[in-house]
């Protein structure tokens, strides 16, 4: 049920992520909701020695965050809708941001992507972000899956 108006999407470039957009832009023109797009970074990790020269950790927090605002920015001239972006920082699993973020939000729908690109072994004891998501999401749920993709473009 739609009674917030808001869809969020959380974005990671994938091709899932992208047609996950598309999909919360339909549901949106249909439900009169806004599509909020959640990009998640997650926090450096540096390590000190005398040997290698880095820069500041906020040089690079900031150069990320500039880079993702480019991407999605190119992105989004792809949909004739309106998408409200959102990229944050994180530390730690993403998919507790992100049902996070859709509880404040307040979200009524989470349109995500899944693929299949773990290995065995990492998806048994870790299980996927989308996975995470609709185990522990303030909200319903969609999950667009790879093969979806398949079967829209063989059609």
């Amino acid at each position: 049920m739609i009674t917030h108006n808001k869809i969020l999407v959380p974005f990671d470039f994938s091709e899932q992520a992208t047609e996950s957009i598309r999909r919360a832009g339909v549901m949106a023109k249909k439900f009169d909701a806004e599509v909020h797009l959640l990009h998640v970074l997650e926090s450096s990790l540096f390590f000190e020695t005398d040997m290698v020269s880095v820069p500041p950790v906020h040089k690079v927090d900031d150069a990320a965050h500039e880079g993702a605002e480019h991407r999605l920015n190119e992105v989004m001239k792809q949909f004739d809708f309106d998408v409200i972006t959102h990229i944050k920082e994180a530390g730690g699993d993403p998919s507790r941001y992100i049902c996070s973020f859709a509880k404040a939000l307040p979200a009524d729908l989470i349109v995500i992507g899944r693929h299949h690109e773990k290995g065995l072994i990492e998806h048994m004891i870790k299980g996927s972000t989308s996975e995470r998501v609709v185990a522990h999401a303030p909200c319903s749920v969609l999950v667009v899956v790879a093969h979806d993709l398949l079967e829209d473009s063989q059609s």
